[in-house]
């Protein structure tokens, strides 16, 4: 579970302490409170500007570094698939996600 405040700071520990196990392969999972793709995991049912919170930046250079993959979204490029809804908002989002080395796909 990943926190919905102060996530670039998460996610830069996080990658710290994935790089200091040193382990060839890696699989991680879970709720990370933000999401990767305004279109593709994110659908409102109000007319609204407003989107869900992307990852934060810090997260995308981790998983560019380590080379890891979303593998359900490797599996469904276009698909549109969630797993979060909020009921204030009205709205659902893909938060819920698997992220694997890349080696292992």
């Amino acid at each position: 579970y990943a926190p919905s405040e102060n996530q670039e700071d998460f996610y830069k520990k996080l990658h710290t302490q994935i790089i200091e196990l040193d382990y060839a392969n890696i699989f991680m999972m879970g709720d990370l409170n933000g999401i990767v793709d305004g279109k593709l995991d994110y659908k409102t049912q109000t007319i609204t500007k407003k989107t869900r919170k992307t990852l934060p930046k810090s997260f995308f250079q981790m998983t560019e570094e380590l080379n890891l993959k979303d593998i359900w979204r490797e599996r469904n490029k276009n698909e549109k698939q969630y797993t979060f809804f909020s009921n204030s908002h009205a709205s659902w989002s893909r938060i819920d996600m698997v992220w694997i080395s890349a080696e292992l796909l």
